[in-house]
């Protein structure tokens, strides 16, 4: 028995608008692309872990390369000298005093018109911690991404030539004398705040080359071996946009940033806090604390003379400290596990927990992590401070000021060198007689 049309209505009309459902149907069913509710923990579309999940992203700090107008001006503005070429070879010491060296030399290239041989690191000594002049030197992968770094120069300051070794520089084989130089040197007294006119190196260092070239020759190269610049130089003589971006050619090697990841996940996991990676920091998370009481620390900053180098003192601070953000945990960075456990005893008696890298990392990660040199294991840690919802350090470490300084382009409180202690905001605590260090905030590029 057929089915029945009302009268006036065409079967020729019927079969089109059923074929026309019947396609509708289908795209309905098969073709649509459906998003979910991102906070609905069965949305396989969500790029945000939900608590208890682990990131879909193994490596959260893979920044592409940068690409400055900032610093395309600066570059821009400068005239460059296709004969003289800079080396950096004698940056020492954790990963804020390197991070920092390379990034003057980067600076007073540009502001020489000079080119650049990429970078490398002397090695501490892994017996003796406290000896970092050891005078052996490895490549600037030992603590950065490398392609990154020429890439990010190439994007923003591209009229700079970057040679990879000395020997391929064009020319190299006429080369003059290498000239040595402590950037710094030529302009006598530099104030604690850095130079005081940057803008006048470039001449004052071409005037001080003529000891060494009476004549100008640009058929040979002029290659000058710039010595060790740490916190000297005004970050911010080039304006807030140029200081915030330089750190970005400095990107942190990837097998330590794939190990910070997977350290936050984890965390994230065993505490039950989001974990949104792709944040500039996870609120009611972690208390990220530098437990800087290491033997190169105690041989550079004796306790008996530096009130914030004692352990008690450290100890006592961050503990109280620790309640003001409400944190799941709070995760030590120590080179110095037997402090740690110190630490946590005193934790525990007022009811916290403490928990360090090595307790998130199993397996293959634990054993990669191990495998890494001591300087190379606080990379991991200096990624994953970077995270959490409150931070503490001490005002003599460059490795928490870096942390405090980026982590302060986040906070709402801008009078952050104002005391209560040298830097405080509230994501970040810098221990110290407020404006005692003048250098860090205004010579270490974030």
């Amino acid at each position: 028995m057929g089915f029945l049309l009302p009268p006036g209505i065409s079967r020729r009309y019927a079969a089109l608008g059923a074929s026309t459902l019947v396609v509708i149907w289908l795209w309905v069913a098969f073709g649509r692309v459906y998003r979910l509710p991102e906070h609905i923990s069965w949305n396989v579309n969500s790029n945000r872990p939900q608590y208890g999940q682990s990131s879909p992203v193994p490596d959260a700090f893979d920044l592409a390369p940068i690409n400055s107008e900032s610093i395309k001006s600066v570059c821009g503005d400068t005239r460059w000298n296709e004969s003289l070429v800079f080396t950096c070879d004698e940056s020492v010491g954790g990963i804020g005093n390197i991070r920092n060296s390379i990034l003057n030399c980067v600076r007073y290239a540009i502001s020489a018109g000079a080119g650049l041989v990429v970078p490398s690191i002397v090695l501490r000594n892994s017996s003796d911690i406290s000896y970092i002049r050891t005078g052996v030197k490895t490549d600037m992968s030992f603590m950065f991404d490398t392609q990154h770094f020429i890439e990010s120069l190439r994007l923003s300051c591209p009229s700079m030539p970057i040679y990879n070794s000395i020997p391929s520089i064009p020319n190299y084989e006429k080369a003059h004398n290498h000239i040595p130089l402590i950037p710094e040197s030529i302009v006598g007294y530099v104030p604690k705040t850095g130079l005081s006119q940057p803008e006048e190196w470039r001449s004052t260092f071409y005037n001080w080359l003529l000891q060494y070239q009476d004549t100008p020759d640009t058929t040979r190269p002029t290659i000058v071996e710039l010595g060790r610049s740490y916190l000297q130089y005004p970050i911010y003589s080039d304006g807030e946009g140029f200081a915030l971006s330089f750190g970005g050619i400095l990107k942190i090697r990837s097998d330590a940033r794939r190990l910070a990841t997977k350290t936050l996940t984890n965390l994230a996991e065993t505490y039950s806090f989001d974990a949104d990676l792709s944040a500039p920091f996870l609120p009611n998370s972690f208390f990220g604390v530098h437990l800087r009481t290491e033997k190169d620390a105690a041989e550079g900053w004796p306790a008996p003379d530096w009130v914030y180098s004692r352990y008690d003192t450290q100890s006592k601070l961050y503990l109280e400290q620790a309640p003001r953000s409400s944190p799941a945990v709070i995760y030590v960075a120590s080179g110095d596990l037997n402090e740690v456990a110190k630490f946590a005893s005193d934790a525990a008696a007022r009811n916290m927990s403490v928990t360090t890298k090595f307790d998130h990392l199993s397996g293959q990660d634990l054993e990669d992590l191990t495998n890494l040199a001591w300087d190379q294991q606080a990379l991991v840690d200096f990624l994953v401070m970077m995270k959490g919802a409150d931070f503490a350090g001490i005002a003599h470490s460059s490795f928490a000021w870096n942390i405090a300084l980026k982590r302060h382009q986040y906070a709402q409180k801008k009078d952050h060198l104002d005391g209560p202690q040298m830097l405080s905001d509230e994501l970040s605590q810098m221990y110290g007689i407020p404006r005692g260090y003048p250098e860090y905030a205004a010579c270490l590029w974030p």
